[in-house]
């Protein structure tokens, strides 16, 4: 027994893996109890493992019948979970074990069953969906009569209310609908012989329920809903109906019916909804929060319109989805309604050519009219009204000084514009209020006989009631006007926030940024606390330390739906999770902390905010693909490049190197000593080659990894340069060096072996481009005393091509013959970086190429 539910029993649910395929749903419909609709299932169970099926017990009742408990033999079945509330034991289907489980078949009854609070979930159907989601096929039952768009004509004849009921949702998502048909007769005799309730149950249930005409209009209706449901599998074009609704409580009314309609027309089912101005109080507001979700339960997606006018918001919503049936509620109204409110079936039916308007007809009562004055006359605050009061009085003080100079009739005027000027700063009841005062003092104060109500003069009574209609209309519409301003002042800030996260968004580089971005909005926003979570490789970050929050996110981020507090699942968590869902997937979560469940406005701006921040994490992760991506290439272009260029710079040397050692070994050879110190002589310089070409392919892949450092120490640059030119070898026989050192041979920081061979491969480089019989001169010079500059230079044909790009790897220019990978320029400029230097390759005036390495240095 547990108190609600431990943290382990979330974090064994949230843990499942994900589910490879949808399982399916077979659903035996009835009209009532007792008709054998769990028979019929225990039934199908049997017939299932005869086949080689693994078909368990989720949850049965069996209610006493006997022969329902006969089919239990050979079923084996899932132990149900006790939960324990106000201070009793209950059994509950147990979701988490059959999840773990995993069976192939589960039987789960009644369907319309409300949980315990302390279950997963509060409606045994959701407990279905889980089951479905993670693969597992489905067998249920459910009566006609808990089916929402059935409640309001199924409680209308049994004039009983109907406690339990399940969203048409359900039934539609069924792959397989089973009817268990029976004649009224042959169920009342069922109930007399015992078969559908014990004995003490019987006549109880015959004076009530179990009614023939009751009895008669369930049959109808579920043969009726059957027809219904193998109509719409069957393909044909859609059709599409909207209902708008508002707080008004008959608006459940409308989207039943509505349901109904679109099942009989085999339609699409939207509903309507526009954010009202008078509606402001919290009974309201939870009303249009209960009517949108009843909606979405009955399968509806709901179109939330901002329009001050309600009637452009449905006509532009027709006209978006393409809405082929409108239905509306509509009733009579009295005399005094009709001045005041709005009748907008009329004006959309001025509007609307090509669409069907079915309006439903409804019996406003006495509460209706009470909220239409309060609508009317909206309440305020006691101290706006008592403001009111002392500013009137203050102006009638006025216009009595003012009269010894002035008409009463311009003491008229001088009201009205007072009445249109508090407007500006008081909602309507207040504005009212001085409207109703104004003309009472005027009345008694001004109109002759003075101190009285009565009016003598017939122009007095019209001017009387005409002010009172002028500051009645005139106020009310200043004080609506204001109201409309704040409303779009409030439109457009949220619009210009919205705006402003974007931008912020769009400058993120990472999602580190991207999290702190969306935080600190939702700091801004909202008056409670909201936190962004990133799920990355299996964890949240920031971190959930929290065990039971932990496993509600998991649930969240694996399901794709809201859970914890003020939802349908996990809804005694401390907080409540929304799932960032993205293109891409779903990319995290967002934790909110209230006590009081969020408004619909706020609920709205959250997932608005939520979606621009998933978007921008998406783009994150598309970035950072792109990334790899590109990073592949270009290790594919570098992959190809490297190989091709071994594949023939290679095979030069070792092809000669083979040659000269089979010549060797050819006895006219062994005789000759010339010719064999020629052969040598060939051996070793390809060698070089070779030991040139592997050394430069190793220190390229050492200088890009960063594995290559500096090991500095006290070199002289003549050192630098006789190494070398010592590394060329045979290849400089060709060429005159000359070396120009001057004053500036003294010790310096440097790494000899790195340096040295940024030299060789300048020397090489021209030695490998420049004509036989060239000159290639090395010297140095003082720069700025700051900078010591190494120069390379020759008498050749120069840089024939674009400077810029003879340090990129690989590149190479036209050679004579001659052999490379074009790295050497490459490995130079790196090691002159490593060095904090820079290196310019240039064309000498007199002709040839020019190398200018500059290495900082400190003068002596």
């Amino acid at each position: 027994m547990n108190e609600g539910r431990r943290p382990e029993d979330f974090l064994s649910l949230a843990n499942q893996s994900e589910p490879r395929k949808f399982g399916s749903l077979k659903i035996y419909f009835g009209m009532s109890p007792g008709v054998g609709k769990t028979y019929a299932m225990l039934t199908e169970a049997h017939h299932l493992i005869e086949e080689g099926e693994d078909v368990k017990i989720g949850i049965v009742e069996t209610h006493g019948r006997s022969e329902t408990k006969n089919l239990l033999d050979g079923l084996s079945s899932f132990p149900l979970k006790k939960i324990e509330y106000r201070g009793k034991v209950w059994e509950e289907m147990d979701v988490e074990s059959i999840l773990k489980e995993k069976p192939n078949y589960v039987l789960v009854d009644e369907l319309a069953h409300t949980n315990i609070p302390g279950s997963l979930n509060n409606k045994r159907y959701q407990d279905v969906f889980l089951l479905l989601d993670a693969g597992i096929n489905v067998l249920s039952t459910v009566n006609v009569q808990h089916l929402e768009s059935q409640v309001d004509s199924v409680e209308k004849i049994l004039q009983s209310p109907v406690k339990e009921t399940i969203p048409d949702k359900i039934l539609e998502r069924a792959d397989e609908l089973v009817l268990i048909d029976i004649i009224p007769d042959e169920l009342l005799k069922r109930l007399s012989d015992g078969r559908v309730y014990v004995p003490e149950k019987i006549n109880a249930a015959k004076e009530n329920f179990f009614r023939k005409e009751n009895l008669t209009y369930l049959r109808e209706l579920s043969l009726s809903y059957t027809a219904k449901y193998v109509e719409k599998k069957m393909p044909q074009g859609r059709e599409r109906i909207m209902v708008a609704i508002s707080a008004s409580p008959h608006s459940k009314t409308l989207l039943r019916t509505a349901k109904r309609l679109s099942l009989e027309r085999n339609s699409d089912f939207y509903a309507f909804f526009s954010e009202s101005e008078e509606v402001n109080d919290t009974e309201s507001a939870l009303a249009i929060r209960s009517h949108i979700r009843l909606a979405k339960e009955l399968g509806a997606e709901v179109i939330h319109s901002f329009e001050s006018d309600p009637v452009f918001g449905i006509l532009s919503a027709v006209h978006e989805k393409r809405i082929h049936r409108l239905v509306m509620g509509g009733s009579k109204k009295r005399f005094f309604h009709s001045l005041f409110q709005k009748n907008i079936t009329e004006k959309i039916l001025n509007y609307l050519r090509d669409v069907e308007l079915i309006i439903i007809p409804y019996q406003e009562n006495r509460k209706f009219n009470f909220d239409f004055y309060k609508r009317l006359i909206p309440s305020s605050s006691f101290r706006q009204y008592a403001a009111i009061f002392v500013l009137t009085s203050f102006v009638t003080l006025i216009n009595l000084l003012l009269l010894n100079f002035i008409s009463y009739w311009t003491i008229s005027i001088l009201y009205l514009f007072y009445v249109a000027l508090l407007g500006m700063f008081f909602s309507r009841g207040p504005v009212l209020l001085a409207a109703i005062l104004s003309a009472s003092f005027w009345n008694f104060l001004f109109i002759p006989p003075l101190y009285t109500f009565y009016i003598s003069k017939l122009e007095d009574a019209l001017m009387f009631v005409i002010f009172m209609l002028i500051a009645l209309i005139n106020g009310g519409l200043t004080a609506r006007l204001k109201k409309n301003e704040t409303k779009l002042r409030s439109r457009e800030e949220k619009l210009s926030i919205l705006y402003e996260l974007a931008q912020n968004l769009s400058k993120t580089s990472s999602s580190k940024e991207i999290v702190q971005t969306g935080d600190t909005y939702f700091k801004r926003i909202f008056p409670f606390p909201v936190k962004l979570h990133l799920y990355q490789s299996g964890e949240f970050l920031p971190m959930i330390v929290d065990s039971k929050d932990l496993a509600v996110a998991t649930w969240t981020v694996k399901n794709g739906k809201p859970a914890g507090r003020f939802t349908e699942t996990l809804s005694l968590s401390n907080a409540t999770f929304y799932p960032l869902v993205s293109p891409g997937g779903i990319t995290g979560v967002i934790n909110v902390v209230s006590l009081y469940e969020p408004t619909l406005e706020q609920e709205i701006m959250l997932n608005t905010v939520a979606s621009q921040v998933a978007l921008a994490l998406d783009r994150d992760v598309l970035s950072e693909d792109s990334k790899k991506n590109y990073l592949l290439k270009e290790s594919e272009k570098l992959y190809n490049l490297v190989f091709n260029s071994l594949s023939h710079e290679l095979k030069t040397p070792l092809t000669a190197i083979r040659g000269s050692a089979s010549a060797l070994l050819d006895p006219e050879i062994e005789s000759n000593p010339i010719a064999r110190r020629a052969l040598l002589e060939e051996i070793q310089e390809n060698s070089l080659v070779l030991n040139l070409l592997l050394g430069n392919l190793l220190d390229i892949s050492r200088i890009e990894s960063g594995y290559l450092s500096l090991k500095k120490e006290k070199v002289y640059p003549s050192e630098i340069i006789q190494d070398a030119i010592s590394y060329l070898g045979r290849t400089k026989s060709n060429h005159t060096i000359e070396v120009k050192l001057g004053d500036f041979d003294f010790p310096i920081e440097m790494d000899r072996i790195l340096f040295s061979h940024a030299i060789f491969n300048l020397l090489y480089n021209a030695c490998l481009y420049t004509q036989e019989g060239s000159t290639i001169w090395i010297s140095l010079e003082n720069s700025d005393n700051e900078s010591l500059r190494w120069i390379v230079e020759d008498n050749g044909t120069g840089l024939p091509f674009d400077s810029s790009r003879i340090f990129q790897k690989f590149y190479r220019g036209e050679s004579s013959g001659k052999i490379g990978t074009g790295l050497g320029l490459a490995i130079t400029k790196s090691i002159v970086d490593l060095h904090g230097g820079h290196i310019e390759a240039l064309n000498r005036k007199e002709g040839g190429a020019r190398f200018v390495i500059d290495i900082p240095c400190k003068f002596q």
